[in-house]
């Protein structure tokens, strides 16, 4: 252990040292000096805090990734252009105690940047924070939406939906209309279509939703936000949803305040938010959505899916989830300096650079590059499919291969779960630790396995 730490100890020293990653360390201290001055947003407190923590966290992370593959890059391959690693070899050290010191020397670099970069960053986000708002709504966002780990309660559904359905069935069962056979797809399907009816508000309707486990609030004056995303059907003239919304008591069912209305586009994601204490009963609310149109308009309000109508309340303190976005970006960085080391042991240092940068690029865009091949493409005729009649086959051999091989970096991304106020749950850290695990140590395994076969000197007789 005493030798990997040394071979970290000479990595690290290497790194403060390249010139390249002390440019890109430069750039990111001018930027994170910069931005908290210059970015205005939506001039609001709420809107300059919002847009500070995306692009700084997301400096933070494309530079440190930067420098990281090109630092996990020139550490091998310079030695062995330079014959400096000659020395190394001679000494009662095996290969694969050079690479794991190389691995563990850039990647203490980095969780020194990070902590030095997170803390300057957090300490310009508590100063903006801390800045006089113009409304006292903006405050609010502040406090409960933005500097906060919020969770997003779904609506429960109706339990008298399943005995609706067996009832349903049996009778048609006994009518001869339904094979005894088929009773079980056929209440799974009139599940579904209850579900579907139960997310649909026909005009002049009202549909009531509850939620449970919702954390009581902190404060008098704490608020929660509903986010929501409403598709109107048949699609309005003027594009634009009307909905009243109105919390009830959970036990009465008596309304709380008078209704809410918004009128937002149809199809698009909106939130509007409420004070929680007089909406929230024992981690109990429920709420009452309202179609206004008449009935000759004929349009319904449709929730497509469960995360269509969401409730988020704060269960964890900003700090916390903080910390663990700057985790995710500390493994990302892990897996790309295994990356580096690994094509550092067998090409030369323009080609690593390269590769890991391809591969880093891959995972920073996964989802568009799915979606450039047809991953969600449902073609039949041969006739119009980009690769023929072996389309399919095609697609779902490199739709497996690029999910397999490529960690999706925008799903692993706790900079926009910061920005939106989200919980970063520990699931998330757990899958992200997880893959960088098991891909650092099998490209760390295969690197070793071809550093052990390669000769670092020729034999001169």
């Amino acid at each position: 252990m005493s030798r990997i730490i040394a071979i970290a100890r000479l990595t690290f020293a290497e790194g403060v040292r390249m010139r390249i990653v002390l440019v890109f360390l430069v750039v990111l201290v001018l930027l994170v000096l910069y931005m908290p001055f210059a970015l205005r947003g939506d001039e609001t407190l709420a809107g300059r805090l919002q847009n500070f923590l995306a692009y700084s966290l997301g400096a933070l992370g494309f530079l440190l990734a930067l420098s990281t593959i090109f630092l996990s890059c020139a550490t091998l391959t310079h030695e062995f252009a330079e014959r400096s690693l000659h020395l190394v070899v001679t000494k009662p050290v095996t290969r694969l105690q050079i690479l794991l010191g190389k691995w563990l020397g850039v990647n203490l670099l980095n969780v020194l940047i990070v902590l030095l970069g997170g803390g300057a960053i957090y300490g310009f986000a508590y100063f903006i924070r801390n800045q006089p708002e113009e409304f006292q709504r903006d405050r609010y966002k502040v406090r409960d939406v933005i500097w906060t780990a919020r969770h997003a309660a779904e609506p429960v559904l109706p339990p008298e939906l399943g005995d609706l359905a067996v009832a349903h069935v049996d009778q048609r069962v006994q009518s001869g209309e339904i094979a005894p056979d088929d009773r079980s797809t056929a209440i799974g399907q009139r599940i579904e279509e209850l579900i579907r009816r139960w997310r649909n508000v026909p005009p002049g309707g009202m549909s009531i939703y509850r939620f449970e486990n919702l954390a009581p609030p902190e404060r008098e004056d704490t608020v929660i936000q509903v986010r929501f995303k409403a598709v109107g059907m048949p699609l309005p003239p003027d594009e634009l949803v009307q909905i009243d919304w109105v919390f009830c008591d959970p036990e009465t069912g008596y309304p709380l305040h008078a209704p809410v209305r918004t009128m937002e586009r149809t199809g698009n994601t909106h939130q509007f938010l409420v004070a929680a204490r007089p909406v929230t009963h024992d981690g109990i609310a429920e709420l009452r959505v309202l179609n206004p149109f008449p009935p000759e308009i004929r349009t319904s309000i449709v929730f497509e899916n469960q995360e269509s109508l969401q409730i988020l309340y704060k269960v964890e303190p900003f700090e916390l989830n903080y910390a663990k976005a700057l985790l995710i970006v500390l493994l990302r960085l892990a897996l790309l300096s295994a990356v580096g080391l690994f094509f550092s042991v067998f090409v030369s240092f323009p080609v690593a650079c390269l590769c890991t940068s391809s591969f880093f690029l891959i995972c920073l865009g996964l989802p568009w590059w799915l979606e450039s091949i047809g991953a969600n493409m449902q073609i039949v005729l041969p006739a119009i499919d980009p690769y023929g009649a072996a389309g399919p086959a095609i697609r779902t051999i490199l739709v497996q291969f690029l999910r397999f091989a490529f960690p999706d970096f925008s799903y692993y991304n706790g900079a926009q779960h910061l920005v939106d106020g989200e919980y970063i749950n520990y699931t998330l850290l757990g899958w992200g630790l997880v893959r960088t695990l098991g891909y650092g140590t099998a490209l760390l395994l295969a690197g070793w396995l071809i550093f052990r076969a390669r000769e670092v000197a020729g034999v001169q007789v």
